[in-house]
């Protein structure tokens, strides 16, 4: 008896061990046959038109006025030799990646937040952009006379603009953003009243070194900061200021600036340090400075505004308190 039911255990056992056995072969053939299947008819789907990406298919969310309209073109210029196809394609597994590449590279792009390819074709494309914060100007003559630190002298160039020759070694006047980097400026080109959108700086006396990127004058990058500050708490929107004068002193590397309002009221800033300086990149010990050295800057921006609530505007301060236009505090010098 024990033998007859280790003939039923084997035989039942076993034949149901083949049943799955074979039907774990059949789905394997038919998983490899569908493979083939898919393999063939890959290429012959992905050409399909509805696959196919065209500039026209991309939503860019929220490109500001100066973004080109061959926006989209140019990023696509951009990507990496080997993905510069004559198409673009829904399926194509590396499509994110190389237009993550294309759109990185775009010099009016700060930060790429995301890419989506939805099907069966269209890519939407959110951006962080770079944002101008001031025009640099390098071509009216200015001059500083700091001899005398409580009225220092200045001219913009404005009383004999009229009567000067305009100095070709310096160039047009160009946008930049925070970082002292060069925008490109074909929207400001055709369209010269935006340059007012942005303080303008005078006084900087170098060529950019292309017609986009760094511009490799550190005064820039520290003109360029020293406007993001000031953009920042509204000083050129609320106090009517719209010019910053730059100057160096002989054997200094950083400027010394003025500002200027639009009724032609100067107020003597003093230094900026750009947000470079004391950052804490070489060590947690150049934190304090670099908290002392904001903090100066913050203590002159509130004078500046307890300055124009006095007299109502800082156009309208009298001559006889042009001293309080000097904002240099004791701890600078």
């Amino acid at each position: 008896m024990p033998q007859f039911l280790n003939f039923l255990r084997y035989f039942f056992l076993g034949r149901a061990q083949r049943v799955v056995g074979a039907q774990a072969l059949t789905g394997l053939l038919l998983l490899g046959f569908g493979a083939s299947v898919w393999t063939s008819l890959r290429t012959d789907i992905s050409e399909q038109e509805i696959y196919i990406v065209k500039e026209s298919d991309f939503c860019v969310w929220n490109p500001p006025v100066w973004i080109s309209d061959r926006f989209v073109a140019e990023a696509l210029e951009l990507r990496a030799p080997e993905a510069r196809t004559d198409e673009l394609n829904s399926l194509d597994p590396n499509l994110v990646d190389n237009l993550l590449v294309a759109f990185e590279s775009h010099p009016w792009v700060e930060k790429v937040e995301s890419i989506e390819v939805r099907f069966p074709a269209r890519v939407d494309v959110k951006l962080k952009y770079k944002e101008p914060v001031a025009t640099i100007d390098p071509t009216p003559s200015v001059a500083f006379d700091l001899s005398d630190s409580t009225t220092p002298f200045f001219n913009d160039g404005e009383q004999n603009a009229q009567n000067e020759k305009k100095d070709e070694r310096f160039g047009e006047k160009y946008v930049v953003d925070a970082n002292g980097y060069r925008l490109p400026d074909e929207y400001f080109r055709n369209n010269p009243s935006a340059y007012r959108d942005f303080p303008t700086v005078l006084g900087i006396r170098s060529t950019p070194v292309s017609d986009f990127g760094q511009c490799g004058d550190p005064l820039v990058v520290e003109a360029a900061a020293f406007a993001s500050f000031l953009t920042e708490r509204d000083v050129f929107k609320k106090l009517g200021i719209n010019r910053i004068i730059v100057a160096k002193e002989k054997g200094e590397t950083k400027g010394v600036y003025c500002l200027k309002t639009v009724g032609g009221v100067a107020v003597f800033w003093g230094r900026f340090a750009a947000d470079g300086e004391g950052s804490g990149a070489a060590g947690d010990e150049n934190i304090g400075e670099r908290d002392e050295t904001f903090a100066l800057q913050e203590a002159k921006a509130r004078r500046l505004f307890r300055l124009a609530e006095k007299y109502s505007s800082l156009d309208a301060v009298p001559s006889e308190a042009v001293d309080e236009l000097n904002l240099t505090l004791p701890e600078e010098n």
